[in-house]
């Protein structure tokens, strides 16, 4: 029988290790490393995952939104707000502004355009849309409705919730909530 000496023992050991994503019990500082490894690997995966989520839940939206028979043919995206932690909402939103264009029914006022008509009347982006403001807002920038949206991540379930307010009214039109079971 052949002897192995010690340092090959261990490199098969750690190489059967990585391979079978098991860190044997005494790898010590390497066992650590694989496994903050494995673990932002896993988080890079879910990430992944949860945009494609929110995707489907956008175009879900989208969808709804285009099978109502709607008077409104000019529409910008104002906010999507959040308090969980970590949600990208600027992303949130620049999906759903790039789904309506996809959708070719309605005309998409850019941020940057809308932006500069509320900066020359002294307002901004992070203020509620309330009744009188969304027709005082909707008449300066030339748009027929407003989306506005929440997203939030609870008890392993994240939701998306957007509505339609009309500017000539400041009555809220349409309303979608879209549920979805994250890992």
């Amino acid at each position: 029988m052949k002897i192995v000496p010690t340092r090959i023992m261990i490199l098969i050991v750690f190489t059967l290790s990585i391979s079978t994503s098991c860190v044997p019990m005494g790898m010590g500082m390497h066992g650590k490393m694989i496994g903050r490894m494995m673990s932002a690997t896993s988080d890079r995966v879910q990430s992944v995952n949860m945009g494609q989520a929110i995707d489907e839940m956008i175009e879900e939206a989208v969808v709804d939104l285009s099978s109502h028979n709607l008077d409104i043919s000019s529409i910008a995206v104002w906010r999507i707000k959040s308090r969980t932690a970590g949600l990208d909402v600027e992303m949130i939103r620049r999906k759903l502004i790039t789904q309506l264009v996809d959708l070719d029914r309605f005309k998409v006022l850019s941020r940057e355009r809308l932006e500069e008509v509320l900066e020359e009347q002294g307002l901004s982006l992070s203020g509620a849309i309330d009744e009188r403001s969304a027709v005082d807002i909707g008449h300066l920038i030339g748009v027929e409705g407003f989306i506005d949206g929440y997203a939030f991540i609870q008890e392993n379930r994240f939701v998306l919730n957007f509505s339609l307010v009309e500017t000539k009214s400041g009555v809220i039109i349409w309303s979608k909530m879209i549920v979805r079971n994250v890992q």
